[in-house]
């Protein structure tokens, strides 16, 4: 594979997390096909993410206690698992104390959707979203030196695994299944076939859906975090655009025959079904209507909100054309114009106006940072203040201090 400079990544991109990997190498050789390790021998190359000093504050100060929030959980090879229930003092705030002891005693902790309590974790997510259109989250893993978290097991899902402090040895073997679904249960998992995989800090290891797998420490403790990347499939796009046929066709919304699981399917009536979904196909906009959908789920999906914006709501007023505002890079966003209205969606909100906006929207939504002077469009100065001023106000720029 083909490397490039490291000046030319840009922080948290896709760029960033295979450097020096090309990600257009990456996406041709690797993407769901086979694992990759990223070796850099740079252990402070991950030194904005949380690290091992962080891992108290964002239990204590962002997990409630339920499984979906944490777990706590321990496996030897040739063992079963056992887990424990993180135990909740009376305002609902986890026992940090137990969780020591738990960890002492060889137990991993996991806090899960660490993309919804970490700013900068959720930035890493948003930007991976905005290159590859799928839906992002991540989970952080602390492990004590000799342990195992989790038994040998497969993703339904693929993920990219950042190493962030210590060492961990992976071993990864032969999909039983390409490809699995969700909701897919094998059953136990056995490495039989597998290849050795050792990450230390500043290391990532992609392993696409499907690939069983488990990790273990030996003389030093573990923190990792895995960025699930969750596909939108084939069989996702054939449901939506069926939901979306059925919108404005009845016969998709009638219910089957009573009966139907005794008799036979009338034929004629499935092939005209399939008739219209290869019609609606070929004129294109089926496929469009779908990828809005895919689209505005990806901008609901709720994330931690970055740092200082506060400070940008205060310099409102003091706002002039020669100011400079950038948008996060991470914070991707979309224009959608018809033809009395023209919106720039960001996260989970959006900023609607007049048609006549568009221009200006687009050059916002094409650009990191600019001068409120260098929008285009026939606004006047006062016009391009309200609007950046309203598109601050919403969360989507920030004001240069």
């Amino acid at each position: 594979m083909a490397v490039r400079n490291v000046s030319e990544s840009r922080q948290f991109s896709l760029d960033w997390l295979l450097h020096p990997i090309l990600p257009s190498d990456f996406l041709r050789s690797s993407w769901q096909k086979l694992p990759l390790l990223v070796a850099r021998d740079s252990v402070d190359y991950f030194a904005n993410l949380p690290g091992l000093d962080t891992v108290d504050e964002l239990i204590t100060a962002t997990c409630g206690g339920t499984r979906a929030d944490m777990r706590i959980i321990r496996s030897d090879r040739g063992a079963s698992s056992s887990e424990l229930q993180a135990q909740l003092h009376g305002n609902g705030t986890p026992d940090i104390q137990t969780i020591y002891r738990a960890y002492q005693e060889g137990y991993s902790v996991v806090i899960n959707g660490v993309h919804r309590r970490s700013a900068v974790i959720a930035n890493l997510s948003r930007s991976l979203e905005g290159t590859l259109h799928h839906k992002v989250g991540a989970n952080l893993y602390l492990t004590p030196q000799c342990g195992q978290g989790f038994a040998p097991h497969v993703d339904t899902h693929d993920v990219f695994i950042l190493q962030l402090h210590g060492v961990k040895h992976w071993r990864v073997g032969t999909p039983p299944k390409d490809l699995p679904l969700p909701g897919t249960d094998e059953g136990p998992v056995e490495l039989i076939d597998y290849s050795d995989f050792t990450l230390n800090p500043g290391d990532v290891l992609y392993l696409p859906c499907g690939f069983p797998h488990d990790a273990i420490t030996s003389d030093s403790s573990s923190l990792h975090l895995t960025v699930g990347i969750h596909a939108y499939r084939w069989i996702d796009f054939m449901i939506e655009a069926f939901a979306v046929m059925a919108d404005g066709d009845v016969k998709l919304r009638e219910a089957l025959p009573p009966g139907f699981l005794d008799g036979s399917f009338e034929m004629e009536c499935i092939s005209d079904i399939f008739g219209s979904f290869t019609g609606a196909l070929q004129n294109g906009t089926l496929i469009e209507r779908v990828k809005v959908r895919f689209s505005d789920q990806l901008f609901k999906e709720a994330k931690a909100l970055g740092s200082g914006h506060f400070r940008s709501l205060d310099s409102i007023p003091s706002l002039t054309e020669e100011s400079v505002v950038y948008r996060t890079p991470s914070l991707f966003c979309r224009v959608r114009s018809t033809a009395n209205e023209t919106r720039i969606e960001f996260a989970t909100n959006f900023v609607a106006g007049p048609a006549r906006l568009e221009s200006a929207l687009t050059f916002i939504a094409e650009r990191h940072h600019f001068a409120v002077h260098e929008i285009p469009g026939k606004l006047n100065t006062q016009e391009k203040l309200d609007l950046v001023s309203r598109l601050v106000g919403e969360g989507l720029l920030q004001i240069t201090p």
